[in-house]
């Protein structure tokens, strides 16, 4: 008997009864957490209070305000979880992706330059719009589009304003369409100064720029001008107004043909 009591008494000793889970407060702390989360979840995702319901687009005057609405109004809208034919939608605030909407913006409405979103809660959205601004007409293979100062075409056009700058370029024969970049920024950049400086020092207008090798600036008095992109516009744009101040008269550019200014230090004119 001693020795059973020697050999198994201890192991007897060291059983204890397990603890329920239900009685550690950690299980408590865990429920209490977990249920304020879920709680704060459903709240933010599927309560009234912080749906999407008013949306104030401001800055539009081409593009209607209904299709802009109607647009942003199907990217609102989040699908969480698809089982089967049971969807679990929401039209939070808190889950609409701006950037994604200005994304969609910029591609469906090629006339708008840029988008500002700003969430104001707990239900509306503000949309600030930038239409683009033309400053000329861009051609090519007989269709033209209108063309802003970043070089992206945007509204085709049937016919060509009389005073319009109408841009064009011989580097490919590629076909645009609408949202496109087809000159780059610094050309239209070089143009628009040149137009400037023209229009305000000898009331001159360009009729038509042509991007190649060079950029060839046709006047409305019908003589060209010759830029070389690839150098320095400003200088070359300093000697053109030189030029036209004390070197050509008045009455000589009716007989003018064109100035060459992609030469440095050089200007020549016939």
């Amino acid at each position: 008997m001693s020795y059973r009591k020697k050999h198994i008494n201890p192991r007897i000793y060291k059983l204890k009864k397990k603890r329920s889970i239900i009685k550690m407060p950690i299980f408590w702390i865990a429920l209490i957490c977990f249920t304020l989360i879920m709680t704060i979840l459903y709240f933010t995702l599927f309560s009234d209070r912080f749906e999407v319901k008013n949306i104030n687009i401001s800055g539009n005057e081409k593009n209607s305000t209904e299709q802009i609405t109607n647009l942003i109004s199907n990217n609102i809208k989040k699908t969480l979880v698809s089982l089967g034919g049971v969807q679990l939608s929401t039209k939070s605030i808190f889950t609409v992706n701006s950037n994604q909407i200005i994304t969609n913006l910029l591609k469906e409405f090629p006339n708008i330059e840029s988008v500002q979103i700003q969430k104001k809660l707990p239900q509306s959205l503000t949309v600030k719009i930038k239409e683009r601004s033309a400053v000329g007409s861009f051609c090519q293979n007989q269709t033209c589009f209108l063309i802003d100062l970043n070089g992206i075409i945007f509204e085709p056009q049937n016919s060509i304003p009389d005073n319009a700058i109408i841009v064009r370029q011989n580097l490919n024969n590629k076909e645009y369409s609408a949202g496109e970049n087809a000159i780059e920024k610094n050309i239209m950049v070089n143009i628009s100064d040149i137009q400037r400086n023209l229009k305000n020092n000898f009331e001159i207008n360009i009729k038509e720029a042509v991007m190649a090798d060079l950029l060839k600036i046709t006047t409305s008095e019908n003589w060209q001008i010759y830029f070389d992109p690839k150098q320095d516009v400003n200088l070359q744009i300093m000697k053109m107004n030189a030029l036209l101040k004390t070197g050509i008269k008045m009455d000589d550019r009716k007989k003018l043909h064109y100035i060459y200014l992609q030469y440095k230090d050089r200007a020549y004119y016939q």
